[in-house]
């Protein structure tokens, strides 16, 4: 799989494609302290969907527009970045290899955490 790592392929040095947590959540596996399976959505996914939907060149647009004196027109431009974001289809082949590493699992419920590659500052 291109854009999903096991947390058992994933440690500290991959932070920055698998975020904190997810590093985390490797490094802990690979320590032997019990956590449950699972696997990151690297952020190359992010990448994949932003080069399908040609999304790159409306943010840039949009971000070149930002007061950065102003907090409102930086929430606003985050505000319309977000929905123009939600309002994409993801591509299809990140869904299916979303899908099928999830089946993967074999598990009826999960977690899903959120983990920006550069939030965590791990």
């Amino acid at each position: 799989m291109q854009h999903i790592k096991p947390f058992k392929n994933i440690n500290k040095t991959n932070v920055d494609i698998a975020g904190g947590k997810g590093a985390s959540l490797g490094e802990m596996i690979n320590s032997g302290i019990p956590v449950p399976n699972g696997f990151v959505v690297l952020s190359s996914a992010f990448d994949r969907f932003l080069e399908e939907t040609d999304l790159n060149a409306e943010i840039e647009a949009r971000l070149k527009e930002v007061n950065t004196e102003d907090i409102n027109s930086l929430d606003k431009a985050s505000a319309i970045i977000r929905d123009t974001i939600h309002d994409n289809k993801m591509p299809e082949d990140l869904t299916k290899e979303i899908l099928e590493a999830y089946d993967e699992l074999g598990a009826e419920h999960v977690a899903v955490r959120p983990s920006a590659t550069a939030e965590d500052g791990d």
